[in-house]
């Protein structure tokens, strides 16, 4: 009887603890976000900054802060409906497939692509 007190004791204490702790691990990594900037370039005025390389499509393990770096605010469409972010602002983007086009912009400019999983 006494072992099993102190078995039950030992595992009321443990496994709380445990889960507190992974809980808290979780979490620190689901809140690192990477940072994806969208940047003015000619031709067809913004693109993604991809290491030094300006790309039109870009598809990143999430979640994604978005910089917007270009000349006006950005029009982002994907699951949650169409969001705009103004100049030098970020947002955070979850899982899913997103459009972006520049407010305004000429209809020869870029529509970019990035896919979050």
């Amino acid at each position: 009887m006494r072992k099993t007190l102190i078995i039950l004791a030992v595992l009321a204490i443990g496994v709380p603890l445990l889960a507190v702790g992974q809980s808290r691990a979780a979490t620190h990594h689901q809140l690192a976000a990477k940072t994806l900037t969208v940047a003015m370039h000619d031709p067809g005025c913004h693109w993604f900054s991809v290491g030094g390389k300006y790309k039109q499509s870009v598809s990143m393990r999430g979640p994604v802060s978005l910089l917007n770096m270009d000349e006006a605010a950005l029009k982002i469409v994907g699951p949650f409906g169409t969001r705009h972010t103004a100049v030098g602002k970020k947002i955070i983007l979850t899982k899913g497939s997103y459009r972006i086009t520049m407010v305004g912009q000429a209809s020869d400019d870029n529509t970019l692509k990035l896919t979050v999983a």
